[in-house]
């Protein structure tokens, strides 16, 4: 007989396992079953199936406010993806580089981090305020007064100027990935470009891009996870009602809370007696949204590694 291979690792693990499971897993198992109960969180749970998923796609002021969230969602994602990431690929390949003043200008990309949500949405009512603004100011400064708005209470702009406080307070985050991104990468490669005459931005191009690309589908992935589950910005600015003017900055997590614990939610006026099956609800549909990316991700990762070995 094989002796039985003693593998000590798994006591190490089994901590962590435990701990998962426990504030993961089952969260998760417990929303499922949550989401097939008409239940308010505080009488008897009915069970009714998938009654509720077919109500949330078949009742037109639900599916109607739902799809609005999500469409802020992926336009803040869509943003993220199309400004914010090359945004913060070029910052971290200036610092990256040592350009003249690359350390302040680190700092100072990082420092947003630090401040609370509520001081910075604050801050941005300063700049956008239609009388005491800043960025009507500098209008009139030069020479643009007429073109001067009350910003805030334009809803076509608000799911924007959301996505430009998100932009301002985390940006530096990815920017950090793509530091460590190519401080792991081997000097050689760029060395030998200089040598041969490629350029600072022929050398981003050539050089960098291609041996950061896993870090840039994970910063994709990350931006994605976090425009379906940003929630304080949109809450503070527009309140928990309905996702301010029109639902204009509302989004699938407000969408969430509003489905949970709003007062005036769509099912009832008051808090519904269907508050938590309908909301827990909105959640699962949330976790199939974000499962399915990290699926593809994960795949796409290991297929990656498979070509490199």
């Amino acid at each position: 007989m094989k002796k039985r291979k003693k593998r000590p690792y798994l006591w190490f693990m089994l901590p962590g396992f435990i701990f998962y499971a426990i504030f993961v897993v089952y969260p998760i198992i417990s929303a499922g079953q949550l989401s097939l109960y008409h239940w308010n969180g505080i009488g008897e749970k009915v069970f009714v199936g998938i009654q509720n998923y077919v109500d949330l796609f078949s009742d037109e002021q639900l599916m109607g406010e739902m799809f609005n969230a999500l469409k802020n969602s992926l336009t803040i994602f869509a943003l993220t993806v199309l400004i914010q990431i090359p945004v913060q690929l070029i910052m971290a390949y200036i610092i990256f580089s040592k350009s003249k003043g690359s350390n302040v200008l680190q700092v100072a990309i990082f420092s947003p981090q630090f401040i609370s949500t509520p001081v910075i949405v604050f801050i941005f009512t300063l700049l956008f305020d239609g009388n005491v603004g800043v960025v009507n100011k500098v209008m009139e400064m030069i020479g643009l007064g007429e073109y001067t708005r009350s910003w805030l209470g334009i809803p076509e702009l608000g799911i924007y100027i959301i996505w430009a406080m998100i932009t301002w307070a985390g940006i530096g985050v990815g920017m950090m990935y793509f530091i460590s991104a190519m401080k792991m990468m081997g000097a050689d490669c760029l060395e030998s470009a200089y040598l041969e005459g490629a350029g600072f931005w022929k050398r981003l191009w050539y050089i960098i891009l291609p041996q950061v690309k896993m870090t840039i589908v994970n910063i994709i992935l990350i931006g994605y996870i976090f425009s379906m589950t940003v929630f304080d910005y949109s809450y503070i600015m527009g309140g928990g009602a309905s996702g301010g003017t029109n639902g204009s900055i509302d989004v699938m997590a407000l969408f969430f809370y509003r489905m949970a614990f709003g007062d005036n939610n769509p099912l009832g006026g008051k808090i519904s007696t269907n508050s938590v099956g309908m909301g827990t609800t909105v959640a699962c549909v949330l976790f199939a949204m974000i499962f399915v990316v990290a699926l593809i991700q994960i795949l796409i990762t290991g297929r990656r590694r498979k070509d490199n070995a």
